[in-house]
């Protein structure tokens, strides 16, 4: 191998190394991004909205209506497929032991990840429409308690005129 085919062919092989080490970097980095997204969400189910369900649960119960709490974990299974870890409080009227399969999601309230873009989507049956596209699209850091509680109150109100 001649000197000059030697240079050149180094030369591009520490180009293409280069490349190959800046994307295994990206993927790294994404990677880490989405464990960390996970985890913010896990420590907000845990902290903010169960809580906030479960005193919303008990109040219901004070006043005659039943409630389930519903949990899914983050499940990474291949490129662009999974499932999304979510957290629903499900309401039953009072005298319903169950909510009719038609209208199960109008009695929930979910927060459920968009791993993609590293959001949290908010899902309220009673208002479908309000839930659709970037609206409720929220970082971790705008889930608060009185975002969750203002959630409540919106499923409430169009339940009670629904």
């Amino acid at each position: 191998m001649s000197a000059n085919l030697r240079a050149k062919l180094g030369t591009l092989l520490d180009q293409f190394d280069e490349t190959r080490h800046a994307t295994q970097t990206r993927k790294d980095q994404a990677a880490a991004d989405g464990a960390l997204f996970i985890a913010q969400f896990l420590e907000l189910r845990r902290a903010v909205l169960r809580p906030v369900f479960e005193s919303v649960g008990s109040f219901l119960k004070e006043r005659g209506r039943d409630f389930q709490i519903e949990e899914q974990e983050f499940e990474a299974q291949g490129a662009a497929k999974g499932t999304e870890a979510s957290i629903a409080l499900r309401i039953t009227p009072a005298g319903m032991e169950k909510a009719a399969p038609a209208d199960d999601n109008i009695w929930t309230l979910s927060f459920t990840t968009r791993h993609y873009n590293k959001t949290i989507g908010i899902r309220n049956g009673a208002v479908p429409y309000e839930g659709a596209g970037s609206k409720a699209a929220y970082p971790p850091a705008r889930i608060t308690t009185e975002l969750v509680e203002e959630e409540v109150l919106k499923l409430m109100a169009a339940l009670v005129k629904a």
